[in-house]
C-alpha cells in the first residue's frame, strides 16, 4: 500500500546543481565529504560518455547554517577533464516542524571554464518527512554575473519521492526528477527544456563513529536536449 500511495503521488507531480536534491533540514556540528557525478549515454557523440565530478565539504556551524564548498570537474569532448568552477554555498533553514522543513539557499559559483560569467544561485528548499517515507522539492534560480554574462534568470525544479528501508529492510528506494525550464522571462518550448527523471536507491551503515551514506541511480531523458540515459552516484563520509 505504501509503494502504491508514493508511485500515484510521482505521477501526477511534475518535478539541478548536477543531479543533487538538497535537504533543508540542518544539524549542528555536522561535517562531511562527498564525491558525487553523473556519467551520459547517448545517441550524439558529443554528449556520449561525458561525465562531471564534483568534491564537496559541509561543515553545519548552527542548528540551521551550514556552508559547503564545491569543485566542479567536466569531462567532455572538448574539454577532458576539465576544472569547471569552484562553488561556495550557505543554506539556512527557515522553518522546522515535525513533518516539515524549509530552507533558503544561496551559492556563488567561480567559473573557469570557457568565457562563461560566474553563476549566483539561490534556491529554496523544502521536504515533507515522516519515520517511512519523504518528499523533497528544490525551486531553483540561477543567473550569471560579471562582465561575460549572458542570459537572464533560469528556473529549474527538482523534486525525490523516497520510501525508507523498501528494499531489504535497509535499502531506500525513491523516484527522482530534474527539470530545467530555462530562462524564466521567456521558457523554452518543452522539446528545448531539460527534463531527466528516473530512480535512485540509497543507504548508510556506521563504522568506528563515522557514518558512511552512498546512492546509485538511474534518469531517462524526456526531450531532445536532455541525454537519453545518466548513471547518478553520491558516495559521502559524515561525523560529528
Amino acid at each position: 500500500m505504501k509503494l502504491i500511495f508514493f508511485l500515484t503521488f510521482f505521477y501526477f507531480s511534475f518535478i539541478e546543481a548536477h543531479h543533487k536534491i538538497y535537504s533543508p533540514l540542518v544539524e549542528e556540528g555536522r561535517q562531511s565529504f562527498e564525491w558525487r557525478g553523473h556519467f551520459d549515454v547517448d545517441d550524439r557523440v558529443e554528449v556520449n560518455k561525458a561525465h562531471h565530478h564534483v568534491l564537496e565539504t559541509e561543515y553545519s556551524w548552527t542548528s540551521f547554517w551550514q556552508s559547503e564548498l564545491e569543485f566542479h570537474i567536466s569531462d567532455k569532448k572538448d574539454t577532458p577533464l576539465d576544472w569547471e568552477k569552484t562553488e561556495f554555498q550557505n543554506q539556512i533553514q527557515i522553518a522546522n516542524f515535525e513533518n516539515f522543513a524549509g530552507a533558503l539557499y544561496f551559492s556563488y559559483n567561480f567559473v573557469s571554464e570557457g568565457r562563461e560569467g560566474d553563476e549566483i544561485e539561490y534556491k529554496y528548499l523544502n521536504q515533507f518527512y515522516n519515520e517511512d517515507f519523504g518528499i523533497i522539492s528544490n525551486f531553483i534560480f540561477e543567473k550569471q554575473v560579471g562582465k561575460t554574462a549572458s542570459g537572464s534568470t533560469t528556473f529549474d525544479l527538482s523534486n525525490y519521492v523516497y520510501v525508507k528501508n523498501l528494499i531489504f529492510n535497509m535499502i531506500d528506494f525513491g523516484i527522482l526528477g530534474f527539470s530545467d525550464f530555462g530562462e524564466i522571462s521567456n521558457f523554452n518550448v518543452f522539446g528545448e527544456q531539460e527534463h531527466q527523471y528516473g530512480f535512485q536507491i540509497e543507504s548508510d551503515f556506521k563504522f568506528n563513529e563515522i557514518e558512511y551514506e552512498w546512492a546509485v541511480g538511474y534518469l531517462h531523458g524526456l526531450t531532445d536536449a536532455s541525454a537519453n540515459h545518466t548513471i547518478i552516484w553520491n558516495f559521502e563520509v559524515e561525523f560529528f
